[in-house]
């Protein structure tokens, strides 16, 4: 079968604007299984790197000048990402990480960044915003703006977890399952868990292997 029609027989193209760059290296494209892809907007980027698999996913990029990158050799099982609005934004997904399933959102001014070999389990959500506007009583201004999501290389997610507006993860963290993260951790290699969650355990490092 001719590799561009298996592609788009495959997977949904929905594209609007113009300027708009869109890198799938041709071995990667038989890769993508059940895929929703929706560009608006212009000049936005999507790349997605050699040997990454996706599959169940929907991927929604619009404003201007935007870009979604997935890395080389990572798996995306299930879920969404979406960059929505707004203009030099982006997601990035490092190298060799993995995801059962999650919803990636940024939302306004505000970008996602995760690292390499990353593990993340399913049904999680990780969103730069609150989507609704929190206002201060005497100064009737917004307090409540986006932040942007920095997840270093090498950190494990828990099922269920909630990765909120201005988190910061350093390298060999794992967030327990259904933890809800709202802050910035800058030591490596502990484990953190709990609503909020807070540092339960030091001095770790995790393996994919069970060994």
């Amino acid at each position: 079968m001719n590799k561009i029609y298996d592609l788009i027989v495959r997977n949904k193209f929905l594209i609007n604007g113009v300027g708009h760059e869109i890198i799938i290296p041709s071995g990667t494209r038989r890769s993508l299984k059940k895929v929703t892809i929706k560009v608006r907007g212009n000049n936005n980027r999507l790349i997605i790197g050699r040997g990454t698999k996706i599959t169940n996913t929907e991927i929604r990029l619009d404003g201007e000048n935007n870009t979604i990158e997935l890395g080389e050799n990572c798996q995306f099982k299930s879920g969404k990402i979406y960059l929505k609005n707004g203009s030099n934004k982006h997601i990035r997904i490092g190298n060799d990480t993995t995801v059962e399933g999650a919803y990636l959102l940024t939302d306004e001014q505000a970008n996602i960044e995760i690292g390499r070999d990353c593990m993340l389990s399913t049904e999680i959500m990780i969103r730069t915003g609150d989507k609704h506007s929190i206002l201060d009583l005497h100064s009737r201004k917004r307090i409540n703006h986006a932040q942007d999501i920095f997840i270093h290389n090498r950190v494990w997610i828990g099922r269920g977890a909630l990765i909120l507006k201005g988190t910061r993860l350093q390298e060999e963290t794992i967030v327990g399952a259904k933890s809800i993260v709202t802050s910035s951790f800058n030591t490596a290699n502990i484990i953190i868990a709990g609503c909020p969650a807070k540092t339960v355990k030091e001095n770790i490092y995790w393996d994919r292997k069970l060994l």
